[in-house]
């Protein structure tokens, strides 16, 4: 039986975000900022350990970013400009090398602040009681993450070195794959007008 106890979740916050004015990560959101944000969030899971993964501005974001070191540890991927998946990869060898072994990885992004707890909750627990290897979050005509991969396909992520991220890992693994319906959690923010579109429409006077 696979435990939610036993799961290692990686947050995804290397990159630069060329198309945004300010560093993306540190953008304010509900009376903190995005990542931190992302990570309180993620923090309500009864994960066994999470690892945020630094690249562009890591100083800037660190000294920002409070944290549990009980919980959650911070890394920095030097190669980073390589793209999400090298990201994903440096997370995943870093769990797998520190907490080994675990029952799952779970994978967020640094701009999904809509994702909740609930959500997160729901993947881990169709993963420990579904025969599956991975459930993913269903983006209409693709699967995305968040995302939690099975110890089967760790080496998979481990090879991951391009900016697709998992995508070609949930395109080709389909027959083990659980999609769930995020239910408009999914928005994420890639330019400046998509961060204030969705910043008036969940911040209330």
């Amino acid at each position: 039986m696979k435990s939610v106890q036993n799961i290692g979740v990686v947050v995804l916050a290397a990159g630069k975000s060329g198309r945004m004015q300010d560093i993306k990560q540190l953008l304010p959101w509900k009376g903190t900022f995005l990542l931190q944000y992302v990570l309180n969030r993620v923090m309500e899971l009864e994960a066994k350990r999470i690892v945020v993964v630094l690249g562009a501005n890591a100083q800037k974001i660190k000294s920002s970013l409070k944290t549990d070191p009980s919980t959650t540890d911070i890394i920095e991927n030097a190669t980073w400009e390589k793209g999400l998946g090298n990201s994903i990869a440096a997370g995943v060898r870093y769990l797998r090398e520190t907490y080994s072994p675990l029952d799952g990885v779970l994978i967020c992004l640094a701009d999904q602040p809509l994702v909740t707890p609930d959500y997160l909750n729901r993947i881990l627990l169709e993963f420990s009681t579904q025969n599956v290897s991975i459930v993913a979050s269903n983006y209409g005509k693709k699967m995305g993450v968040p995302a939690i991969f099975g110890p089967d396909l760790y080496d998979a992520l481990l090879k991951l070195d391009s900016d697709y991220g998992a995508r070609d890992i949930l395109d080709s693994h389909t027959s083990i794959t659980l999609g769930l319906d995020a239910q408009g959690l999914l928005a994420d923010i890639d330019t400046p007008e998509a961060y204030q579109k969705i910043y008036n429409e969940n911040h209330h006077p």
